[in-house]
């Protein structure tokens, strides 16, 4: 892929949610000892990418204006940060899954999901890609560059579809990909939404 843009967009709720996030970063930095044990930075916090819906055309030519459109996570997701409650809503496949279970759109995404519902992300920016997509017509793709705070990583060897929540003990899921093995990509999956916060939307040629 090829960068044409990035930049950093913020509003007063993202900075309330950082402030969140830091929050929670202090704590899990308490209980895991992240920096002085293994030399990670505090809370274990690592950049990961993010593909979603992008409705408008916010990050070509310039744009930096948010559209209104509900339907735009890209918008949503710069504007207030990330939200559970939005689990699958505006991917392809939760459309398809809403335009036929309307109320049951969580337990049957779960269902297909590796590791249940929660943030999906991953260090592998072609795996966001396959989630990036356009409403409008444009020759350019859009994904999100976050902040994550992996604490105690679980590391998942198969699929845990019924996941609401890392096990006891640890902060998010990983995905341990093996030779032979079901899963095909990194995957760092977080269940709380201070965990994670947008750092940078990448522009690039589609």
């Amino acid at each position: 892929m090829i960068t044409t843009h990035s930049t950093t967009l913020l509003t007063s709720s993202k900075l309330l949610g950082g402030i969140r996030q830091h929050a929670l970063l202090d704590r899990v930095e308490a209980r895991g000892n992240f920096k002085a044990s293994s030399g990670c930075s505090p809370g274990n916090e690592k950049r990961r990418w993010h593909g979603t819906r992008r409705e408008c055309l916010l990050g070509t030519n310039g744009n930096t204006t948010f559209c209104s459109s509900s339907a735009c996570s890209l918008c949503r997701i710069l504007e207030t940060s990330y939200s559970l409650k939005m689990f699958g809503r505006n991917t392809q496949w939760g459309r398809q899954v809403l335009a036929t279970f309307p109320t049951s759109l969580v337990t049957i995404c779960a269902l297909l999901c590796r590791f249940g519902v929660g943030i999906y992300t991953s260090s592998t920016s072609s795996k966001s890609d396959h989630y990036s997509s356009n409403r409008m017509q444009s020759k350019t793709k859009a994904i999100l560059l976050n902040k994550v705070v992996v604490g105690k990583g679980y590391k998942a060897t198969q699929n845990e579809p019924s996941f609401t929540a890392p096990p006891p003990g640890y902060d998010s899921v990983i995905a341990d990909v093996r030779p032979n093995g079901p899963l095909n990509y990194d995957e760092l999956v977080c269940y709380t939404e201070n965990a994670i916060r947008p750092s940078y939307l990448v522009v690039y040629d589609a």
